[in-house]
């Protein structure tokens, strides 16, 4: 039913819109009817104001001079004969009669055209009555496939919410499924899994009934032997097997402690082993690193006596080699001030006394370029004289 809900309202709304079109047309047709019938209506009261207007003219005009008969019974005849003819021959036939004629004969063509006015006129209020009835019929039925389209619109829209809440309930009812669905998949499986814990379990209790035995003769056991009296005495205090079984975990849960314990005792120690032997091996390396800067501090040092040693030599020879150009400097002084001396006692020159030994190794000089000269002229002037 879902699925040709479509279809029909794509039906429904193609019969609408034809109907709707038809309306239009109809419509249209009235009203070109209208317009029609007015613009006939002012195109013969237009003719009647020309005819009209004609009629006056001829009358007003001279009369024109007839050959022939004078009462142009002719021209009747051929006035009468030219209703047949085309309206350019009836007017060349009208030039040629008298006035009167031609006034009568507008007269009967204005009657003509006032009975036939009048039947058209009658004619265009028939018509006009059956369009009017026609016109307030088809706005009766367009009224009527108004409301009709609306009632219909309003059972669209409603069978549209029907719809719509049909699907929306369909979903929910496929969502509810599914959910149900899904809840049955996961109970199912939660029963094979309660199932097979089952089966676990009861082949844990076939497998542990042996032990439940077992600890029964232990509590047999421990729980003391009686006498012939029939007093029973309790070597360790177990009466049932519960309370072995409560001993049992209590000293499991003390030995999962004591293991843990031990476990992280292990560990610190491990973690103190590795630290420690970290902290030796570091020692060992800052041992080795001062080491290293301790012999390339002596390398240091030595290198440093070394450079004291050959600084105190180089300014032992320094002071020597000055002690001793200061010893030569003083001898040359000497030297030269005690040939100054000589030079300026024996030489006729008077030398200004000067303390500069570059002056008086100057003078020195002259006096001795001037002895030289002195002996070489001497013996020029006498070859054979010797010393």
């Amino acid at each position: 039913r879902s699925h040709r809900k479509p279809r029909t309202h794509k039906s429904v709304f193609g019969v609408v819109g034809v109907t709707a079109a038809s309306v239009s047309v109809i419509r249209w047709n009235l009203v070109e009817s209208s317009h029609i019938r007015h613009r006939s209506h002012d195109r013969r009261q237009s003719h009647l104001t020309i005819n009209a207007t004609e009629m006056s003219s001829d009358s007003a005009k001279p009369r024109a001079p007839v050959m022939g008969n004078p009462r142009g019974s002719s021209n009747d005849k051929l006035g009468a004969g030219s209703e047949s003819t085309t309206g350019n021959a009836h007017s060349l036939v009208l030039e040629h009669v008298t006035s009167t004629t031609r006034l009568m004969e507008k007269r009967r063509q204005t009657l003509i055209a006032t009975k036939d006015l009048e039947t058209r006129r009658q004619l265009w209020v028939e018509q006009e009555v059956n369009f009017s009835q026609r016109e307030s019929l088809i706005k009766k039925k367009d009224l009527e496939l108004q409301d009709n389209l609306v009632r219909f619109g309003k059972f669209l829209q409603e069978n549209d919410g029907k719809r719509v809440r049909a699907k929306r309930r369909a979903a929910d009812e496929i969502n509810l499924r599914l959910r149900k669905e899904r809840e049955i998949e996961s109970l199912t499986r939660k029963l094979n899994r309660i199932g097979t814990n089952e089966e676990i379990a009861d082949t844990s209790l076939e497998k542990n009934e042996r032990y439940g035995a077992y600890l029964e003769l232990v509590l047999k056991f421990v729980s003391g032997h009686g006498d012939g009296a029939g007093t029973a005495t309790t070597s360790m205090g177990f009466r049932e097997v519960n309370d072995v079984l409560a001993r049992h975990a209590t000293l499991q849960s003390t030995n999962e402690t004591l293991t843990a314990a031990h476990r992280r005792f292990a560990a610190e120690d491990a973690v103190l082993k590795t630290s420690f032997s970290e902290y030796v091996d570091t020692q060992k390396d800052n041992a080795l690193t001062l080491n290293n800067e301790i012999a390339l501090l002596k390398k240091q040092l030595e290198k440093a006596v070394r450079v004291k040693e050959e600084t105190r030599a180089q300014r032992d020879s320094s002071l020597r080699s000055d002690a001793l150009a200061k010893m030569q400097h003083g001898r040359v002084c000497m030297a030269t001030e005690n040939l100054f001396r000589r030079c300026r006692a024996r030489s006729a020159v008077k030398y200004k006394t000067d303390d500069n030994p570059l002056e008086r190794l100057k003078v020195i000089g002259e006096y001795m370029g001037d002895l030289n000269k002195i002996v070489k002229q001497r013996y020029k002037e006498n070859p054979g004289l010797t010393d």
